[in-house]
């Protein structure tokens, strides 16, 4: 069996596109064999089928030795959704979109930095007793789901849920690209990290600020 972390932007030719090689590269970083367990991929809620990435995209990509010049645009579809075992927005308005349309997602549907934040609170309560260890990564992974959702329904909210979004840079400047590329090198090194942690991979994972 493998894990499917599904990254869901707009047009899926900017953050999604983005999150989705990053994350990955940081799985193979901690799990060299991650291909074996674990499939990343990224749509749009909006995308036009077949769209080549920003062509900034490709140079803040190229930057952080990302290659991503081959993506073509792919739209969220019921088949993504039943096929997804985490689904990640670049926003909260996303997510609201996609548990509204497809009901299902709910217990399993997060904005990017909503879901790092409730598995840093997981990974604090259960530092001195890992999850999954000796499991293959994605039965980890699949329990790591669980215990987010459940701090989820422990964890405030914060006052001001935008601190949950990251901008949409597309039609921006390549500095405005650069900024968001750098969010989501550190949410991609974070989530990777705090995952780590939780499953006994290893004893401590540094958070980028």
């Amino acid at each position: 069996m493998t894990f499917t972390i599904l990254f869901v932007g707009s047009g899926n030719v900017g953050r999604s596109v983005l999150a989705a090689a990053a994350v990955a590269r940081e799985f193979r970083r901690v799990w060299p064999r991650s291909a074996d367990d674990l499939i990343v991929e990224s749509v749009g809620v909006d995308a036009i089928e077949g769209m080549p990435v920003a062509p900034h995209l490709t140079t803040v990509a190229a930057r952080r030795d990302l290659t991503v010049d081959d993506h073509l645009a792919s739209p969220m579809t019921r088949e993504r959704a039943d096929t997804a075992d985490l689904v990640l927005t670049m926003s909260r308005r996303q997510r609201a979109q996609l548990v509204l349309q497809y009901p299902h997602l709910r217990s399993r549907t997060f904005a990017l930095l909503e879901f790092l934040d409730l598995l840093q609170n997981a990974t604090a309560v259960r530092r001195r007793a890992p999850i999954g260890r000796g499991d293959r990564l994605e039965s980890k992974l699949r329990l790591v789901v669980t215990a987010v959702m459940a701090r989820h329904r422990t964890v405030a909210t914060p006052a001001d849920e935008r601190q949950w979004d990251l901008f949409d840079p597309y039609a921006y400047s390549l500095d405005v690209y650069e900024t968001v590329a750098a969010a989501i090198d550190a949410a991609a090194h974070a989530l990777v990290g705090d995952i780590a942690v939780i499953t006994g991979a290893r004893a401590g994972a540094s958070r980028s600020a």
